[in-house]
Order: C-alpha cells, then structure tokens, then sequence
C-alpha cells in the first residue's frame, strides 16, 4: 500500500507550488525594454528612444533595462503605467513601473518554464500509474507463453502419457488405485521434459506460477481414454479384470483389426507363445501379460525361447502393467518388443510397413 501512496504524495508536493502560481496574471516583458522605480520617471522616459538613451540617463531616472528573461508578476496600477515584480524574486530587486502597451500577458500556466515543469510532472504521473501495468502485463505475457509450451509438450506427448498411466495406475486388493509409481513418472516427465524446455526458452522463472496447472493438465490428458473406432485406436473390449485367457484373445482380436492372422494358442503347451500372428512371410509370437505389478524376466526369457520353436522374425511381450528395469535390459539384449496394448496396433502396423520396404 506504501508503495502506491507514496509517488502520489510526491506528486502533490511537486504540483503545490505551481498551485499557488495559478490562477496569477504574468507578463512577458520583451528585451532591452526600459523599466523605472517610479511612474513619473516612465513618463519623462517615453519621449526618448529606449536603446538611445545612456545609461547614465537611466541611473539618473533610477531606470533600467531588462534581458527579457523570466515572467514578471502584476503589483499594481498607475494609470498606462504597470507595476511589475520579476520572477523569481531576487534579493535587493524591486518592483518596475513598464508601458502597458508593451507587455504580452500570459496565464501563469503558460510561461515556457511553468509548461515545461507542468509536462515533467505529468510525465511522471504518468510513468508511475503506467509502469505496475507493463511490468503486470509484461509477466503475464511471458506466463501465457510458458503454459503454451508446456501445454504443446504434453499433447506431443498424450499417447505415451495414457499408456504409462495405463500401465503404472493399478488397483489394490480393495479397489483403490495406487499413483505412487505414476506421480514418479510425471515427475520424470516435468524433469526431462517440461523443464528444459522451459529453461531454453527462458522461462523457467513462471514454472512455480503454472505448475499445479501443468500437473493438472498432464492428469487431465493421461486419464483420458483412447478413442475408438479403427484398428490404430484403442482398447475397446478390454477390462482390467477380465481373465488371461479372454486377455489373450483380446490382444489376437487387435492384431487381426491390423491386417494379421492372429490366433490364440490353446491353454497349456504354448511354448511361451499366447498369441501367434502372420502377415506375408512375417511370423510374430506375443506373449501376454495381464498383471498388477510390474512384468519381470521370466516372461522375456519365455518369448525368446518361442521364437526359436515357432521359428519366428519377431517377438514381443503385450501387458497392461509396466515391465521391471531387469526384463528391460533383458529383453534389449534378445531383441524382444515390451509393448502396452494399446501400443499393439501401431506396432503392428509399423512392423507391416517395415518388411513391405524390405
């Protein structure tokens, strides 16, 4: 609150003293014009010429001439004669008895220096109502284009977001979800994502402003569903308590909307291979894993091992939940896809594409 009050109450001092010269009448008195203490001496002066006289003259008629400098303020009257005080008033300088006819009155707003203070001060009004409102503005400028570029990044990034909510969001025994390892990912995300691109842009300042609405967004698109109706798109069907075998089928279902023959194998005897799919002289073995907790080794080494009985190009293993950091590096080294299966599709028909070129 000081901060407003105080620019105003300078301003109040700065305007106090052209107040009291408002509403004054001041003259302009041109230069070399002759001035004299006394009205009669103005009068013996008036026939003689101004520049021609000698300033012995004017000493001995206790005149003067003035540089035409400054204002000069009304004192009085006598007759065509104008009594004059100069402003500012000097020590030891009287007032001066001018022609009347000679003067150019002004408003004591109108002078040259009285105009001039009149636009400092209203320059500084203005500056000091002005600037609260461009800084605001200013930042709030800047805030927008920090939530547009966090905003653009989380909508690059809406696939993976849903998938890894999908896979890290899993419910206890009582139904409850668990978000622990899902608040750990969008972390991970702000991280190495959000953040740098906020500090490229010099942005960085507005992150604790827009944070919350980032996060908020970034729940907002990862909980969205995928929407259907084509192959590519989502998981129509699929429940996470439906059982591993109707997960199976499900999972052969979406390969076959991709252009595969898909089949489920039979319960028991797999070989590590659920799903086995065919497209042109392509053969993939999927594994697939309905869990709660993450997937681990077990199920790469399984899939590996079916490749080479099935005799197949490719291997994956399809789960709803996330895979261990081991099954990771595990299946890196095998060469086997870890997929979510909302990422089936897409993968399939990346994998078609790719040997139609070959």
């Amino acid at each position: 609150m000081r901060a407003w009050i105080m620019p105003w109450v300078g301003c109040g001092l700065l305007l106090a003293p052209l107040s009291a010269v408002a509403g004054q009448v001041i003259h302009h008195v041109p230069p070399a014009t002759v001035g004299c203490t006394q009205p009669g001496a103005l009068q013996r002066m008036a026939g003689l010429s101004a520049t021609a006289t000698s300033e012995r003259t004017l000493t001995q008629l206790h005149c003067r001439r003035v540089d035409g400098t400054g204002n000069w303020q009304v004192v009085g009257h006598h007759g065509d004669a104008v009594l004059l005080r100069h402003l500012p008033i000097h020590k030891g300088e009287g007032a001066l008895y001018f022609p009347a006819a000679i003067l150019q009155p002004m408003s004591g707003w109108e002078g040259p220096r009285s105009f001039g203070l009149l636009r400092l001060v209203m320059a500084g009004i203005g500056a000091v109502m002005l600037w609260p409102l461009l800084r605001y503005g200013w930042r709030f400028l800047r805030r927008w284009q920090a939530w547009r570029v966090c905003r653009r990044l989380v909508a690059r990034h809406a696939d993976a977001l849903r998938i890894r909510r999908r896979q890290l969001v899993q419910l206890n025994s009582y139904g409850v979800e668990r978000t622990t390892r899902w608040r750990r990912e969008q972390a991970e995300f702000i991280r190495t994502i959000v953040q740098p691109a906020l500090r490229k842009s010099r942005l960085q300042w507005a992150w604790p402003i827009i944070a919350a609405r980032v996060q908020a967004r970034i729940e907002h698109v990862a909980s969205q569903k995928p929407s259907g109706g084509g192959a590519g798109q989502a998981s129509s069907g699929y429940a996470p308590d439906m059982d591993p075998i109707a997960y199976e089928r499900y999972c052969a279902e979406r390969l076959c909307k991709c252009g595969w023959d898909a089949q489920a194998t039979p319960p028991g005897g797999d070989q590590g291979a659920d799903v086995i799919a065919i497209r042109g002289r392509t053969r993939l073995v999927v594994q697939c894993k309905l869990y709660r907790n993450a997937v681990g080794n077990e199920a790469v080494q399984q899939i590996s091992a079916a490749r080479l009985h099935y005799h197949a190009d490719i291997a994956a293993v399809v789960s709803n939940a996330d895979y261990t950091n081991s099954a990771r590096q595990l299946a890196r080294s095998n060469n086997v896809f870890l997929l979510h299966h909302d990422e089936l599709p897409a993968f399939a028909t990346r994998l078609a594409r790719a040997r139609k070129k070959a």
